[in-house]
C-alpha cells in the first residue's frame, strides 16, 4: 500500500472522530456516573422515563448475540453503550453510542425523544433495511454529534433535522435515501448553522442541484465529505461567493462524482486560505490546474486522481510551501518528465522541503529520468505507467527518507547496482517490474533496508538466484518471474 493512500484513509478515520471535544465533562462515563453516591448516601438512579426509553428503543433492535444483557438493571447508566453525567440533576442520558456492538435494526421507537439531554447518538453500522429515517431525531434538540452512517435508512431526509441547531458533526454516509426525496437540501441543511463537520458520502444526490448553495450557508464548517453521491456540477451565479467566506474550512472530499473544473475551482477560489486537505479523484475535470491552487497556502494534500488533467498553470503551485502529497494518478500529463519536476522545483522552491508524496502513475511522460535529489522529504516515488526512458542515477540511493519506489511498466534500462540504495534505510516498497533493468549485486551484499514488496519482474537479475534476498526476512510478496535465472532453489529459501 503506497503511503499516501494510507495518510489518506487516516484523514478520512479522524473526519468524524468520536473523541472530539463536545462540550462534555471528562468525568462523563457509564462507570463513574452512577459510582458516586447522592447526597444521602444512596445510589443515584437513573431518570426512569429515560431509562423506559431506552427499553423501549431495545425493542426495536435484534441483538441475536446478547450483547446488551446489561439492559435490564435499574441503573441504566451502567448499560452497555449508555452514558450519564453526574453534573445534571439526577444524571440524565447524555450519550449512546453502540458502535462497538453487532446490533440489527427494525424500528427506533419515538419514545427516544424522552432523552432530551442527549448530546451524542451514534447509531453506525446499525442495518435499518431501509426503513424511513425518522422524524423525531430533529426534537432531540441538544444533539451535538449524531452518526447514522452505514444504517440503511432509506426514503427522505425530514426537514425536521434543521431543528437540530446544536449540532456541531453529523454523518450520514453509507444509507439508501432515494433520488428523488433529497433534492432541497436547503430546506433543513443551512439550519445547522453550528455545524463544523459534514459527512453525506455515498447517498445518491443525482438530482440535487441545490447542494453548493446549501453547504455555503454553513458559517463555522471545517470538514466535509460528498464522496461518491453522483453530483452534478451546479449552477454558479455571481450571488453564490457572497454568502460565506468559509474561514474555518480545511477538509473537502468530492471525489467520485462529476464535476468540471470550471464550476469547482472557481467555487474554491473563494475559500481556499485554509485549505488542508483536496480530493477531487474520479471527476471530469479537464485541462490545466488553475493558478487558483497556488493561493491555497495551507494545502498539505492534493489529489486530482483518475481525471482529464493535461497540465498545470505556471503559478499553479507557485506558493504551496505546505503540500506534502501531490497525487495526480491516471491523468493525460504528457511531455518530458524532467521538465515536469524542473516546473515543479522553480515554482515552488519550498516544494523540496515539504513535499512527502508524489505520484504521477499511468500518465503519459517521456524522456529521460532526471536528478530528484533537490526533494529531500520525498518519501513515496509513483511514476509508474508512464514512458520514462534511459538510466536511473545513482543519485537517488541519497534519499534517505525513500520507503516507497514504484518506476514499474516504463521504458527505463541500465544496471542496477549497490550504489542505487547506498541511503535507503527506510525503503519498504520496491516495484521495479516490466523495465530492461539489470540488477548487479555483489553475492556478499547486504542491503540497507528490509523490504514489505519485492516487485522486480521481467528485470534481469542474473542467473543465479539472488543472494541478498536470505537478507530480507519481513516481506509478504516477492516477484521474481521472467527474471533469466538458471539455478538451483536454495535450502535457505
Amino acid at each position: 500500500m503506497h503511503f499516501y493512500a494510507l495518510i489518506a484513509v487516516l484523514i478520512s478515520l479522524q473526519h468524524f472522530n468520536p473523541s472530539l471535544s463536545l462540550g462534555f465533562d471528562d468525568k462523563v462515563s457509564s462507570g463513574e456516573a452512577l459510582g458516586h453516591g447522592d447526597a444521602s448516601g444512596g445510589v443515584v438512579r437513573c431518570i426512569e422515563r429515560e431509562r423506559e426509553a431506552l427499553l423501549a428503543f431495545k425493542q426495536g433492535l435484534v441483538d441475536e448475540y446478547n450483547q446488551l444483557t446489561s439492559w435490564g438493571s435499574p441503573y441504566c447508566c451502567t448499560w452497555e453503550g449508555v452514558f450519564c453525567s453526574n453534573q445534571t440533576k439526577g444524571d440524565h442520558v447524555i450519550k449512546l453510542d453502540l458502535l462497538p456492538y453487532d446490533l440489527q435494526g427494525k424500528t427506533i421507537s419515538p419514545k427516544l425523544v424522552e432523552l432530551q439531554h442527549l448530546k451524542y447518538l451514534s447509531l453506525y453500522g446499525i442495518d435499518f433495511n431501509g426503513s424511513q429515517f425518522p422524524d423525531f431525531i430533529g426534537s432531540l434538540s441538544n444533539l451535538r454529534y449524531l452518526d447514522l452512517s452505514d444504517a440503511s435508512f432509506g426514503g427522505r431526509i425530514p426537514s425536521q433535522l434543521g431543528n437540530l441547531s446544536h449540532l456541531l458533526q453529523l454523518n450520514l454516509a453509507y444509507n439508501h435515501f432515494a433520488t428523488n426525496v433529497v433534492q432541497n437540501l436547503n430546506s433543513w441543511l443551512p439550519r445547522l448553522s453550528s455545524l463544523t463537520h459534514l459527512d453525506l458520502s455515498y447517498n445518491s444526490l443525482n438530482n440535487t442541484y441545490d447542494w453548493l448553495e446549501a453547504i455555503n450557508k454553513l458559517p463555522k464548517l471545517r470538514d466535509f465529505s460528498l464522496r461518491d453521491c453522483s453530483l452534478h456540477s451546479p449552477p454558479m451565479p455571481s450571488t453564490l461567493f457572497t454568502i460565506n467566506s468559509f474561514k474555518y474550512l480545511a477538509h473537502a472530499d468530492f471525489s467520485l462524482n462529476r464535476l468540471t473544473s470550471s464550476s469547482i475551482f472557481v467555487w474554491l477560489s473563494a475559500y481556499s486560505t485554509s485549505l488542508v486537505y483536496l480530493d477531487l479523484i474520479g471527476n471530469n475535470l479537464t485541462g490545466l490546474i488553475p493558478g487558483v491552487i497556488g493561493n491555497m497556502t495551507s494545502l498539505s494534500y492534493l489529489d486530482l486522481s483518475f481525471n482529464q488533467i493535461e497540465g498545470w498553470n505556471p503559478h499553479s503551485f507557485a506558493r504551496l510551501c505546505s503540500l506534502r502529497s501531490l497525487v495526480l494518478r491516471s491523468n493525460r500529463l504528457s511531455g518530458q518528465f524532467s521538465q515536469w519536476v524542473q516546473i515543479l522545483l522553480l515554482m515552488s522552491a519550498c516544494a523540496q522541503n515539504s513535499l512527502k508524496f508524489l505520484d504521477l502513475s499511468y500518465n503519459h511522460l517521456v524522456g529521460p529520468f532526471p536528478n530528484l535529489i533537490k526533494f529531500l522529504s520525498l518519501k513515496d516515488l509513483d511514476l509508474s505507467g508512464n514512458q520514462v526512458s534511459g538510466i536511473i542515477p545513482e543519485t537517488i540511493g541519497k534519499m534517505s527518507k525513500l520507503e516507497s519506489i514504484d518506476l514499474s511498466m516504463n521504458h527505463l534500462e541500465g544496471v542496477i547496482s549497490e550504489s542505487h540504495f547506498s541511503r535507503l534505510a527506510r525503503l519498504k516498497y520496491l516495484d521495479l517490474s516490466f523495465n530492461s533493468l539489470v540488477l548487479n549485486f555483489h553475492s556478499d551484499w547486504i542491503p540497507p533496508f528490509q523490504l514489505d514488496y519485492i516487485i522486480l519482474g521481467s528485470c534481469k537479475v542474473s542467473p543465479n538466484f539472488p543472494q541478498w534476498l536470505q537478507t530480507q526476512n519481513f516481506y509478504s510478496r516477492l516477484d521474481i518471474s521472467n527474471a533469466g535465472i538458471f539455478d538451483i532453489l536454495p535450502s535457505w529459501f
